[in-house]
């Protein structure tokens, strides 16, 4: 217990919400998991809000959702990057205390 509680020092609670009722997966892919779609799967609520919470060091960080096996910004963040794929990620700043 003693080295999670160490692993966690200094990172922030940060909760993702995506609104996709339909869909039938989704995770968050990001800067901070390598984009692997594979590393933060979202779980569904009954009222069709996927939700995933990781912890976080102090920074800014790019990131998407992976929905169905096509790639979302994240609608309710006004918060965006251009990527090198001539597109756009979903960007959010993480302050320390």
């Amino acid at each position: 217990m003693k080295s999670m509680v160490n692993s966690l020092k200094g990172k922030r609670r940060v909760k993702f919400t995506f609104w996709q009722p339909q869909a039938h997966d989704v995770s968050l892919v990001a800067d901070f998991n390598q984009w692997q779609p594979d590393r933060h799967p979202m779980k569904k609520g009954a009222d069709g809000q996927w939700t995933k919470t990781v912890y976080l060091s102090p920074g800014t960080y790019e990131y998407k959702f992976w929905a169905d096996g096509t790639w979302q910004i994240d609608d309710r963040n006004a918060e965006r990057c251009k990527n090198c794929f001539g597109s756009f990620n979903s960007r959010i700043k993480v302050k320390s205390r």
